[in-house]
C-alpha cells in the first residue's frame, strides 16, 4: 500500500498516527495531542481536574477534541464533538476506567473561553 493510501485508510478508520510506533508517515494535520490543563464537571461534581499534564487530543480538524482519553487517572474522559452553528455534543465514560464514552451529556454545549458549557456539564481544556 502506498504512503498516501495507507495514511488515508488510517484516517478513515479513525486511527490517529501520533505515536512513535507508527511508521506509516506524518500524522494528519488535524490530529494533534498536547499536554495542558483540563477539567470535567458533570451535574455539579468535578470528575477531572488536571493541571499541566492532561492529554488533550484534537480530532477531525473541526475543533473536536478529547480530554484525558487513553489515561487511567482519574479514570474519566470526555469527547467534545463539534456540531453546526457553534454547538458541540459531549459524551463521557460515566463508569470510571471504562474505555468508551457511552454516556451522552447533551448537544447544547457552547464555547466560553476555553470551556464548553451545557445544561448538565462543563468541559475545559487549556494549552499548558
Amino acid at each position: 500500500m502506498k504512503h498516501a493510501t495507507a495514511t488515508a485508510a488510517l484516517a478513515a478508520m479513525g486511527v490517529l498516527a501520533t505515536t512513535t510506533a507508527m511508521t506509516v508517515g506524518a500524522p494528519p494535520a488535524e490530529a494533534k495531542t498536547i499536554a495542558g490543563d483540563c477539567s470535567l464537571t458533570v451535574d455539579g461534581k468535578v470528575y477531572v481536574d488536571i493541571k499541566k499534564t492532561c492529554r488533550i487530543e484534537f480530532m477531525g480538524g473541526d475543533g473536536s477534541f478529547t480530554i484525558n482519553a487513553g489515561t487511567t487517572k482519574p479514570g474519566y474522559f470526555a469527547y467534545v464533538t463539534m456540531l453546526e452553528k457553534g454547538l458541540a455534543s459531549v459524551s463521557w465514560n460515566e463508569t470510571p476506567k471504562s474505555m468508551s464514552a457511552q454516556a451522552p451529556l447533551g448537544e447544547d454545549f457552547r464555547r466560553k473561553g476555553g470551556c464548553w458549557i451545557g445544561k448538565r456539564a462543563k468541559v475545559c481544556a487549556f494549552k499548558g
